[in-house]
């Protein structure tokens, strides 16, 4: 499989990435400037770091103002707090995702013991796993119990998805299309990140029959579908030249595709991907709208968990996670052009079919 993968990317050294469109509602929250660095300079401190160079990394990831995109409406002491598990997920993920197939149950059981509030004081030492604990100590005490427990159910979930990503990891196995989009759905955390987090920092109640509904459903998928294909797409430099590219859709569709299936051809495929999940999640916000009214909870609701995609579109455009630190060509714009690979950061010049 690897070697298959190789053959395919070996001679790849650039692609014409289209202007992907950008039609969901986007927003900054009003005061993101001096919460982002709130929430990033949190995670500095809880996690030790003083080493400049890793200092920089950090900040230049923007996960500060990730959480600020997110959840632009938010009250400001629910999106702190938002952005402290947002950092947390996502060191939980890359502890996990960097862990040995042995090693996965242990840790599988210590952070659903954080969950249940069942971990002895002192037993833990990780500070990832430190750091956790003390988010969900504090959505304990800010969450009603209906939707803490919800929030436990998407975590034990999220936590199986990571498992088997790291088993197809550690076969070095690529999954089938409909596989890779079940499990990207549970690993990506976004039943949490989008779904749960957005009824929190909003304050809104959905009641049973609105979370049991089939549309409610489609609608969390279509934001998760579109956030991980949007991750992908943008991530697959940095994920390639550290190794790491089996667990992307552009993997998924060049290994799974037709016979001499070009590059190309499957970076358009999942740009049209891309745009039909944007075209589905304004048709579930109508059709919610529609069937609810303007003041349902539900409305509410599908209004801002669009912005949950909008804004991890933008952010995975400026972030230097995926484009390299100190990079010019981030300036919190949409680019499109002809990608250059390169192993240290994103480089996109006008595209050559465009030139005369």
């Amino acid at each position: 499989m690897e070697a298959t993968l190789i053959s395919k990317f070996s001679t790849v050294t650039h692609f014409e990435l289209p202007q992907l469109p950008n039609n969901i509602p986007f927003a900054y929250h009003p005061q993101s400037a001096t919460i982002s660095p709130q929430i990033d300079e949190w995670m500095l401190r809880k996690m030790k770091i003083t080493d400049q160079s890793v200092r920089k990394k950090m900040i230049h990831s923007k996960i500060g103002l990730y959480a600020c995109m997110m959840y632009p409406n938010a009250e400001r002491e629910k999106l702190v707090l938002a952005g402290k598990n947002l950092w947390a997920l996502l060191l939980i993920d890359d502890l996990l995702e960097s862990s040995s197939k042995e090693e996965m149950p242990r840790l599988n059981t210590t952070i659903t013991n954080l969950g249940s509030g069942n971990s002895r004081d002192g037993a833990i030492r990780n500070p990832v796993l430190l750091l956790y604990k003390e988010v969900l100590g504090e959505l304990r005490a800010a969450m009603e119990p209906p939707l803490l427990d919800r929030y436990l159910h998407c975590l034990a979930a999220s936590l199986e998805g990571v498992r088997k990503q790291v088993h197809h990891r550690t076969r070095k196995s690529v999954p089938g299309p409909e596989e890779y989009k079940l499990t990207r759905r549970a690993n990506g955390f976004m039943d949490i990140l989008g779904g749960i987090m957005t009824e929190f920092c909003m304050g809104i109640r959905l009641n049973q029959a609105q979370i049991q509904s089939p549309t409610f459903r489609e609608l969390l998928n279509s934001v998760s579908d579109y956030v991980i294909l949007v991750n992908d797409l943008l991530s697959f430099r940095k994920e390639f030249y550290g190794g790491d590219y089996h667990d992307n859709w552009i993997s998924v569709l060049s290994y799974h595709g037709p016979r001499g299936i070009s590059f190309q051809d499957v970076i358009d495929q999942l740009c049209e991907m891309i745009q039909a999940e944007e075209h589905s999640i304004l048709a579930l916000q109508k059709k919610i709208a529609d069937e609810e009214g303007c003041d349902s909870e539900l409305t509410k609701f599908a209004s801002e968990l669009a912005m949950v995609a909008s804004g991890s579109l933008v952010w995975s455009y400026l972030s230097g996670r995926y484009h390299g630190y100190d990079n010019p060509l981030i300036t919190g714009e949409i680019f499109s052009g002809t990608w250059l690979l390169h192993p240290v950061a994103t480089v996109v010049f006008p595209s050559i079919k465009a030139r005369p």
